[in-house]
């Protein structure tokens, strides 16, 4: 499959063929057949974006890359390999939430219940891991990104020439979608220079980056020098507490799918949809009969018994000095456990972003000195 995303003129796939070595004399012409950022794709549209890599991705691993693997393509590569672990993450995921799930209709009335109950739980907490393994990594990544215009995950087009095989002559350009930050030791820095979503400069990505720091970048006599070590530094710690922060974020929506209150909740959208229809016929429509505003209740309920705290009576005495006080209930050692996982979470993203975004090695009064340098301003550069 072709991942035609960002892809502007790709001159090096003409009439089923590829073309190497190709003379040109525009600098535009020379970098626009090669890798390049995602950048200006993921500033307007974020969220489609990431949609249609996630999709594509997918449908590979899911599809394409296996064939290879068993054809024993010598067009297979590692980074294949990497995109098939997700196959088994998801199947095993559904495994565990179909599990109870779909047994109960082979059980009898009660066993049936007690199946469901606990089906509902896991199916549950297999979600709200997913989810909170996620998106809890915005809680220092979307700050590092702000203060410090640095994106860890932004994505680049990687264009890959296949070699022939029997019954593929002919489509040899592949797409791979990569991060730039991918490898700390070997980020592509190159996709950066002359990149015009930055500026017309060759280092304006990194000035950008030196003013985010603190520094003044007319001062600094090559910025890309200067800034490359602050990248990779930012970059690991963001990584190092974004996968800490993110187990306990992830164990903690587990704790609170596994709460009592998720059992009296119907999930069946076909019998949530009889009840609302009877409700109805009879002038009984409640607010619990809408999925929405049961789910947000059962959710608040539940994060409370998790940590042992009663919101209900919190917002009841708001007024009161007490309100805080009888709201706290006395915890048992699940709700004591519940505390610390909750609190180790949190505490997590808190220093996530203070190492992130604080520069412990900031010296305002270093200059990359030229007369040492290799770089030679005199010629015109073109960095694809």
């Amino acid at each position: 499959m072709f991942y035609n995303l960002g892809v502007k003129n790709n001159t090096a796939w003409n009439n089923n063929s590829v073309t190497f070595g190709k003379k040109e004399t525009s600098r535009k012409s020379v970098c626009e057949n090669h890798d390049h950022l995602l950048v200006e794709e993921m500033d307007k549209k974020p969220i489609s974006t990431s949609l249609k890599i996630t999709a594509d991705k997918l449908q590979n691993a899911f599809i394409e890359y296996p064939i290879k693997g068993f054809k024993g393509s010598k067009n297979a590569n590692f980074y294949q390999f990497l995109q098939m672990g997700t196959v088994p993450y998801l199947l095993g995921s559904a495994a565990m939430i179909g599990v109870f799930n779909l047994a109960r209709v082979f059980m009898d009335g009660k066993s049936a219940k007690s199946a469901a109950k606990l089906g509902n739980k896991m199916a549950l907490g297999v979600i709200g891991y997913g989810i909170m393994k996620n998106v809890s990594k915005k809680f220092i990544e979307a700050p590092v990104k702000h203060f410090r215009g640095i994106d860890v995950n932004l994505p680049y087009d990687k264009i890959v020439h296949e070699l022939p095989e029997k019954g593929n002559e002919n489509n040899l350009v592949k797409h791979e979608i990569h991060k730039a930050y991918e490898s700390v030791d070997f980020p592509r820095w190159d996709l950066f220079y002359n990149n015009e979503f930055y500026g017309n400069e060759r280092n304006s990505y990194y000035k950008e980056i030196s003013k985010k720091f603190g520094y003044d970048p007319d001062s600094l006599d090559y910025s890309d020098q200067k800034m490359k070590s602050k990248i990779k530094e930012t970059v690991v710690k963001t990584r190092l507490f974004t996968t800490l922060s993110s187990y306990f974020w992830a164990a903690s929506a587990v704790g609170v799918a596994m709460q009592e209150p998720w059992t009296k909740m119907t999930f069946n959208p076909i019998q949530r949809f009889k009840n609302l229809k009877n409700n109805i016929s009879i002038g009984k429509v409640q607010s619990n009969d809408f999925f929405v505003v049961e789910f947000a209740k059962k959710l608040g309920k539940s994060f409370g018994e998790f940590i042992g705290v009663d919101f209900g009576k919190i917002v009841k005495n708001i007024k009161s000095k007490e309100a805080l006080t009888k709201g706290l209930e006395k915890a048992t050692k699940t709700q004591i456990a519940g505390r610390a996982l909750l609190g180790t979470a949190l505490g997590l993203t808190i220093l996530g972003n203070f190492f992130a975004l604080h520069d412990f090695n900031k010296d305002k009064g270093s200059k990359t000195q030229a007369s040492t340098s290799l770089i030679d301003d005199s010629r015109e550069k073109v960095v694809c």
